[in-house]
């Protein structure tokens, strides 16, 4: 049990850093008079991100049974970051000649070498991932409705371009560095170039991993039908479900390879910016190039929080809508242990709703016993009878009746008897 309350503890102190960090930088960028555009946008930008740190460091202090110790470069970077660029901007602005209040000179501000909306677009990932990993980890104690997963969904997916999108200009910004060094490192350029030709080889071992992961993603059927066959141990199989379960075994062998081509990514970038750090001749630049391999660490476990989150949205839920009118029988079960979101919603006379969490055994029981009772309700209501003379006195109407009656009434059934007084009693008959 100390373990869980020490990761807690540390993440809780990241998250705190980051969200004082953030506080921090919108005090000092909306102390100035002057906001342009590309100003405000940043404004709005460290609102919204601290917006999202305050509930996690909230939801970090209640809850120690849920691990996110994923998160921990990611705020430490973004603290960082809004720390770094707060500095930027009071060095800019102790150089310029006008006084604090009215400094307009936004547009020579640069972090990592991009200027102001660059850093907005840095903090949008931040925030994104950690709004992920948090509404990640409420969704495993709390329900919501299916808009808002539909919401989350996007998120998502816009969080996972986003941030490819940073890392391949963050891998352009390093080939640079690495070009220079290969070109620079006499002797060691041979193995500066060997390692260099390792990181692209593994970088296209990925896509390969990814485009095949999407693939099978497409091509891939849908084993829970309603009409799946059984077997005597209750087991689901169908074709399509033995087809269901070989692919998702080749999507997890996929993504087992994906994590270890990670690693050796990382390992191979650490190793080739640790040699190419040999040709850096001034302290400035050795300090970029450590924030730049930040960077791009933590822009990677950025996107590795947001593919779980994805594929935790997969796996684990199941959204259900279901809506009828008349005589409506709707399921909303989960048979496997997924965790259900939806709705039952009808508008009818006689409608029926069936949800929870059961076995495939007893939502079979259900549907039989609801059958029954319909066909229960189709026979004057009467329950179903043991007793045969029911099926002969049933033998006999359908004996009376002819094939044109059958034709423009249907089945028909046998009334109920009733009491008349003598003589006015209406001879037996059927009715549809």
């Amino acid at each position: 049990m100390a373990e869980p309350i020490g990761l807690a503890s540390g993440l809780l102190a990241l998250a705190t850093f980051a969200f004082q960090c953030s506080i921090s930088l919108h005090e000092t960028v909306n102390s100035f008079r002057s906001h342009p555009k590309r100003v405000r946008d940043l404004l709005e930008e460290v609102e919204a991100l601290s917006a999202v740190l305050g509930p996690l460091a909230e939801f970090v202090k209640a809850s120690t049974d849920i691990d996110l110790s994923a998160l921990d470069l990611p705020l430490l970077r973004c603290g960082s970051a809004c720390k770094e660029f707060q500095q930027e901007i009071l060095k800019c602005s102790s150089r310029s000649d006008q006084n604090r209040t009215n400094f307009r000179d936004w547009a020579r501000l640069k972090y990592m070498g991009d200027d102001i909306d660059g850093f907005r677009r840095l903090l949008a990932g931040y925030k994104a991932t950690i709004n992920i990993a948090l509404t990640d980890a409420n969704l495993r104690q709390t329900s919501v409705n299916s808009e808002s997963l539909e919401d989350y969904k996007r998120l998502i997916q816009d969080a996972k371009d986003d941030l490819e999108a940073r890392l391949e200009v963050l891998d352009g910004k390093l080939e640079c560095i690495v070009e220079k060094s290969v070109a620079q490192s006499g002797p060691d350029a041979a193995e500066l170039q060997s390692m260099r030709d390792e990181r692209l080889s593994t970088e296209k071992c990925l896509q390969i991993c990814a485009q095949l992961s999407d693939h099978i993603d497409q091509i891939q059927l849908i084993s829970d039908r309603g009409d799946a066959s059984h077997g005597s141990d209750g087991l689901n199989t169908s074709p399509e479900s033995v087809t269901n379960e070989g692919l998702q075994e080749c999507k997890n062998s996929l993504a087992l390879t994906a994590r270890k081509l990670e690693k050796h990514m990382q390992d191979v970038m650490k190793r080739l910016l640790s040699q190419s750090k040999t040709t850096i001749s001034s302290e400035k630049d050795e300090e970029d190039l450590a924030r730049l391999q930040d960077e791009w660490n933590t822009a990677r476990q950025c996107l590795d929080i947001c593919s779980r989150a994805d594929n935790h949205l997969k796996e684990n839920v199941s959204v259900i809508e279901n809506y009828g009118t008349g005589d409506a029988l709707q399921f909303m079960v989960s048979t496997n242990g997924k965790i259900l979101h939806g709705k039952n919603r009808a508008l009818g006379w006689r409608s029926r709703q069936v949800g929870g969490y059961v076995s495939d055994a007893s939502v079979q029981q259900l549907s039989r016993d609801i059958a029954t009772i319909n066909m229960s309700h189709l026979r004057g209501m009467e329950p179903p009878s043991t007793d045969h003379s029911n099926v002969d006195q049933r033998d006999e109407v359908e004996g009376e009746m002819t094939a044109e009656f059958k034709q423009r009434y249907g089945q028909g059934f046998k009334l109920r008897s009733m009491s008349f007084p003598e003589g006015s009693a209406p001879s037996p008959t059927t009715s549809r």
